[in-house]
C-alpha cells in the first residue's frame, strides 16, 4: 500500500499546488486590472449632501400632492386627478418663505391651476389622450402662472395626469 499511499500523496501535493497558481495568477490579474482602472475613492459621509441646484433655485415633486379633485361629470362620477411631475422654481425677488414653504405654495397655485383648467372638461378626464394633451398644456400654463406668482419657473419632469379609483 506505499505506493498507493505515496500517489495519493503525490495527487493532492500537485492539485494544492496547482490550486496556489491559480489563485496567485487570479490575484496578479486582479492587481492589474486594479492598476489599470483605479476605483475612486469613497467620499466621507460626514459631510452632507450638497445641492447642485443654483442659490435660490427649489425643486418641487408634484408626485406627493393630494389627487386634484374636479368634481362630478356629466355621468355621474366624482373625478380626481393623481399629479406627477417635478419643477424648478426660484422666487423673483425676496421672499419671507423658507423653502418648504414655497414648495407648498407652488404645490397649491398648480393644484388650483389644474382645477380652474381642467374642470370645464371634466367629461374627457377617463380618456388617456385627452389626459395627456392637458397635461402637455398644463406644463406652460403652470409656469407662466407662477411667473405671475412671483415665481421664476421650468418643468424639470412634464406633469403626467393619472385618474384616481378609475
Amino acid at each position: 500500500m506505499g505506493f498507493l499511499d505515496n500517489f495519493k500523496a503525490a495527487m493532492k501535493a500537485g492539485a494544492e499546488a496547482g490550486n496556489a497558481s491559480i489563485e496567485r495568477l487570479r490575484a496578479e490579474k486582479a492587481a492589474e486590472e486594479s492598476a489599470a482602472h483605479p476605483r475612486p475613492q469613497a467620499r466621507p459621509q460626514a459631510r452632507p449632501q450638497q445641492s447642485r441646484l443654483p442659490e435660490g433655485v427649489i425643486m418641487v415633486s408634484l408626485n406627493d400632492m393630494e389627487p386634484v379633485a374636479l368634481g362630478m361629470n356629466s355621468a355621474g362620477q366624482n373625478v380626481a386627478l393623481s399629479v406627477s411631475g417635478a419643477l424648478l422654481a426660484k422666487p423673483d425677488g425676496g421672499t419671507s418663505l423658507d423653502a418648504a414653504s414655497q414648495r407648498n405654495e407652488i404645490r397649491e397655485i398648480t393644484a388650483e391651476i389644474i382645477r380652474r383648467e381642467l374642470t370645464p372638461r371634466i367629461d374627457s378626464m377617463g380618456d388617456l389622450k385627452s389626459m395627456m394633451m392637458a397635461a402637455n398644456n398644463l406644463n406652460k400654463v403652470i409656469c407662466e402662472e407662477l411667473k405671475a406668482h412671483g415665481y421664476t419657473a421650468g418643468m424639470k419632469m412634464p406633469l403626467i395626469l393619472h385618474p384616481v379609483g378609475g
